[in-house]
């Protein structure tokens, strides 16, 4: 196994003063994101909200943290920062918005909005109010998927020909993930993380998307209608990706390691034990090499450490507002293709 030579990585600092981080959100990926900026040396946690007090005591407590409400309004009590906001898509949007009328810089640790229309408004607050708005599509930050992007940007493959993904995960019918209103949909609740964000990020962009999808007939009239979904979505580059995602996981089929095939090679996003998840195998031509990613930082660390970088630069990070806006234009033009059984073009 080969390491890899030069990582394209996001140096970790301490330079900064210790940034006041408020959560809106006590579940476990709140408790993840909040972990990942203590992880930076550079943030502390000054408070948590939820709808639930005796939840967002146990995080704050589990985030050492003092100050927890059961209002995300009494965040503007704590003088924080930044809001790291990790709840249901349609709750997301509220707090979002009344976020940026209140001044604070976001991690939506979802994606940007629970639609185009709730995104678009995010994108104008976040101008017009000067704030930094990170969307939480760690993968960006993941080294592995760094090189990935290098690999095939840099033309050492050949041209990209097709992204081939498949995620499969057994949701709970009786979680907020199940809920077609409030978590905006499977395609853009599972799809774009897996991986069509990160996809596009690498292949350009997304120009045409067709689609099929499927629920199964018991499943209750509330729940996402698009259960199950395949879809192919081009990209200028003249590349395409096909990516199937479902809410039906059987045991033992959670292979989700994403393909890349170009002309002159492919990458596989993994690689043999002991490296895993945590490698690459390359292919060119007859041979092959893994390329290991040991050591790193998480993805979310990294994430963390450059939205501190650019509250404090005032600059964008990897996913500004404007860009995670199309992630909901394709997740919505994948329901579409699939409920009218056409080809979507997107502007």
């Amino acid at each position: 196994m080969l390491p890899l030579a030069a990582p394209v990585a996001i140096p970790l600092s301490s330079s900064m003063n210790s940034v006041r981080i408020a959560i809106a959100g006590a579940g476990s990926m709140a408790r993840t994101r909040g972990k990942a900026f203590l992880d930076t040396g550079r943030a502390h946690i000054c408070a948590v909200a939820s709808l639930h007090a005796d939840t967002a005591q146990t995080c704050a407590e589990e985030l050492d943290c003092e100050r927890s409400f059961d209002d995300y309004r009494r965040l503007a009590e704590v003088e924080a920062d930044a809001i790291l906001i990790e709840t249901p898509h349609r709750a997301q949007d509220e707090i979002a918005l009344w976020a940026l009328e209140t001044g604070f810089d976001l991690l939506i640790g979802g994606c940007l909005a629970s639609c185009t229309t709730a995104g678009e408004q995010i994108v104008a607050l976040a101008a017009r109010e000067g704030c930094v708005v990170e969307a939480g599509y760690q993968r960006r930050y993941d080294p592995a998927w760094e090189e990935i992007r290098r690999l095939l940007q840099q033309g050492d493959l050949g041209a990209p020909v097709v992204a081939i993904t498949m995620a499969l995960w057994r949701g709970d019918p009786q979680s907020w993930y199940y809920d077609q209103q409030a978590s905006g949909g499977m395609p853009l609740t599972h799809m774009s993380y897996c991986y069509l964000n990160a996809i596009r990020w690498i292949l350009g962009r997304p120009i045409s998307v067709s689609a099929l999808a499927s629920r199964r007939p018991d499943v209750d009239a509330s729940h996402v209608t698009e259960e199950s979904c395949a879809a192919l979505v081009s990209f200028d580059s003249g590349a395409f990706a096909s990516a199937t995602a479902s809410f039906i996981g059987p045991t033992g089929m959670d292979d989700a390691a994403p393909r890349f095939v170009c002309t002159d090679g492919g990458v596989l996003a993994g690689g043999p034990a002991p490296a895993g998840h945590d490698a690459l195998t390359v292919s060119r031509a007859e041979r092959s090499e893994v390329v290991t990613f040991a050591n790193q930082p998480s993805p979310f660390v990294r994430q963390a450490d450059a939205f501190l970088d650019a509250v404090a630069d005032r600059r964008p990070a990897r996913n500004p507002p404007e860009d995670a806006l199309v992630d909901l234009q394709v997740a919505e033009a994948i329901t579409a293709a699939s409920r009218e059984t056409r080809v979507v073009h997107l502007e």
